[in-house]
C-alpha cells in the first residue's frame, strides 16, 4: 500500500512538471509569434533621415539639458509636443533622445519645437503598418552620425535593437550623443556589448534611452558596465519611469562622463506615453 502511494505521488509530480513545461512552451511560442508582427531592418548602417529646423543663433550659457523619452509609437504625439513645450523641466532642451517614434512624428516635433534631427528607422510593425526607430533632436548643428547593431540571438523572431550616435557642435565644443532602446530579454548582454563598442569618452559624451532595466540587479549591472568606460548614471535616485497598476519600474536612464555637475529628474504629470520623460541638466564648460 505504501509503495502504491509513493508511485501515485511520483506520477502526480511528473504530471505537474509536464503541465508546467507545456504551458511554458506555449507561452514562449505565443510570445515569439507576437514578436513576428515586426519586420527587422538588418542593414547595420541603416537609412539615415535628417533635417534642420533649429535656429542658428542659439546662445549657450554652460547649462546643457537632455531629455530622453519612449513615446510608445507616438500614439499621443500632439500631447507629447505640448508636454515638451510647456513643462519647465523639458522646455527648450538642448537634446531630445526619442524611442518608438516614426519619421512623421520626428518631423512634427522638430518643426514644432525648432530642432535639428537625425532619425534611423529600425523596424517595421505589421500590426501598425508603420516603421519605427530612434531619433536624436538637437538645438545645435549635428554631424558624424552612425548606428550600432546590438546582439540578437533570435534574428527573424525578436526585434533588432540598436544604438544611434551623432555629434552635436555647441559653439567650439563637440558633444558625442548616443540614444538606445534595449530588448527586455537581452538587456544585460546588449548593455555589455554596447559598452565594448563605445570608445572611452574624452570629450563630453551623453548616452540615454530606454534600457528596459526591469530589476534593480539589471540597473546595477548596467551601471557597472558604464563605470568601466568612465560613464556615470546621472538619473540615479530620480525614481521610476514606468508604472502599471501598482508596479513601478526604472527603465529609462541618462549617462554621461563622470565628474560633471548636474541635476536630474523624472516628469510624471503626463500620460502622453506609457513611459515618463527623464531629464538631466549638465553644467559644461562655456568655451565661447
Amino acid at each position: 500500500m505504501r509503495g502504491g502511494f509513493i508511485i501515485m505521488k511520483v506520477n502526480q509530480s511528473r504530471m505537474i512538471i509536464t503541465v508546467i513545461a507545456v504551458v511554458l512552451i506555449l507561452l514562449t511560442v505565443l510570445i515569439l509569434f507576437w514578436r513576428r508582427h515586426y519586420v527587422n531592418y538588418t542593414d547595420p548602417n541603416g537609412e539615415l533621415i535628417q533635417g534642420k529646423f533649429a535656429n542658428s543663433t542659439n546662445a549657450f550659457d554652460g547649462t546643457f539639458r537632455v531629455v530622453t523619452w519612449n513615446l510608445h509609437f507616438g500614439e499621443k504625439l500632439d500631447e507629447a509636443i505640448k508636454t515638451l513645450e510647456i513643462t519647465r523641466e523639458l522646455h527648450d532642451a538642448d537634446l531630445l533622445l526619442l524611442q518608438e517614434i516614426d519619421e512623421d512624428g520626428v518631423v512634427n516635433i522638430a518643426r514644432s519645437l525648432h530642432y535639428n534631427y537625425i532619425y534611423y528607422p529600425t523596424v517595421f510593425s505589421r500590426q501598425r503598418g508603420k516603421e519605427y526607430g530612434l531619433a536624436i533632436l538637437s538645438k545645435w548643428p549635428l554631424k558624424d552620425s552612425g548606428k550600432i547593431l546590438l546582439p540578437n540571438w533570435l534574428p527573424g523572431w525578436v526585434e533588432n535593437r540598436y544604438a544611434i550616435k551623432v555629434v552635436a557642435s555647441v559653439h567650439s565644443m563637440d558633444i558625442t550623443v548616443y540614444n538606445t532602446h534595449l530588448d527586455v530579454a537581452w538587456m544585460r548582454h546588449q548593455g555589455k556589448f554596447l559598452c565594448t563598442e563605445l570608445p572611452q569618452p574624452v570629450d563630453p559624451t551623453i548616452l540615454g534611452g530606454d534600457f528596459n532595466t526591469w530589476q534593480p540587479s539589471s540597473i546595477a549591472a548596467l551601471e557597472s558596465y558604464m563605470h568601466n568606460i568612465g560613464m556615470e548614471r546621472l538619473t540615479q535616485g530620480t525614481g521610476y519611469t514606468f508604472e502599471t497598476n501598482v508596479l513601478q519600474f526604472t527603465l529609462d536612464h541618462i549617462f554621461s562622463n563622470e565628474g560633471l555637475d548636474y541635476t536630474a529628474g523624472v516628469y510624471r504629470q503626463t500620460d502622453a506615453s506609457d513611459h515618463y520623460p527623464v531629464w538631466a541638466e549638465i553644467i559644461l564648460p562655456n568655451e565661447e
